[in-house]
């Protein structure tokens, strides 16, 4: 297949590498140039080449939001159910949760209780108080300083879409969330541990 042979060629290449044009490469691959034209096509949605009708095609380096919405879309094709979304999610949160403690600087700590209170503003707006919520677990995974872990968190929570979500979108869910979180931030601060392993997993397991 062509889409994975240029897949193959661009592995050996790094982001700001130029590709030779589409006729040197459909006789490289010796296949039509619209094949070519196509996988490329392909390839620049998902955000790994770059165009330019004057410069021409060259690899460029997703984001993690490229990365995150590619593994989501894949995953809710799969259709991975509830539970299994959820204990994901608490295994990861769990399993990172030392890293937080370890990197949360008084930044980090201030950001996360503005994103609180943010959510709890909303309270009466449940689906504008969810972006808050989702905005603070994904800083909880960005305090680690790696980057696979921050995709498989947003993968998780592009995944837990509004199916599941929804149910909680209630201003006594926002509320109790609000407790939740500010309890969280209290051990990260107090460098406990243990109390927030507690945390977490209270906080997730009766979803």
């Amino acid at each position: 297949m062509v889409l994975n042979r240029l897949k193959e060629y661009l592995e050996e290449m790094q982001p700001g590498d130029a590709l030779p044009g589409e006729l040197e490469l459909s006789r490289q691959f010796g296949v039509s140039r619209s094949n070519i034209r196509e996988s490329i096509k392909h390839l620049s949605e998902l955000g790994v080449l770059e165009r330019s009708t004057k410069r021409g095609t060259f690899v460029n380096a997703p984001t993690l939001e490229d990365i995150s919405r590619v593994f989501a879309f894949q995953l809710k094709i799969a259709g991975p159910g509830f539970e299994e979304l959820k204990h994901a999610r608490l295994f990861l949160e769990i399993a990172i949760a030392p890293m937080v403690i370890r990197y949360a600087t008084p930044v980090v700590i201030e950001k996360l209780n503005e994103l609180i209170d943010c959510m709890e503003e909303c309270a009466d707006s449940p689906s504008e108080a969810d972006k808050f919520d989702r905005a603070f677990h994904a800083e909880f995974a960005h305090t680690c300083g790696n980057r696979l872990i921050e995709i498989f968190s947003q993968v998780t929570s592009m995944t837990f879409d509004a199916r599941y979500r929804e149910k909680f979108q209630s201003c006594k869910a926002v509320k109790k969330s609000v407790a939740d979180h500010r309890k969280m931030v209290a051990c990260i601060r107090a460098g406990d541990l243990e109390g927030l392993k507690s945390l977490i997993e209270a906080h997730i397991l009766p979803l």
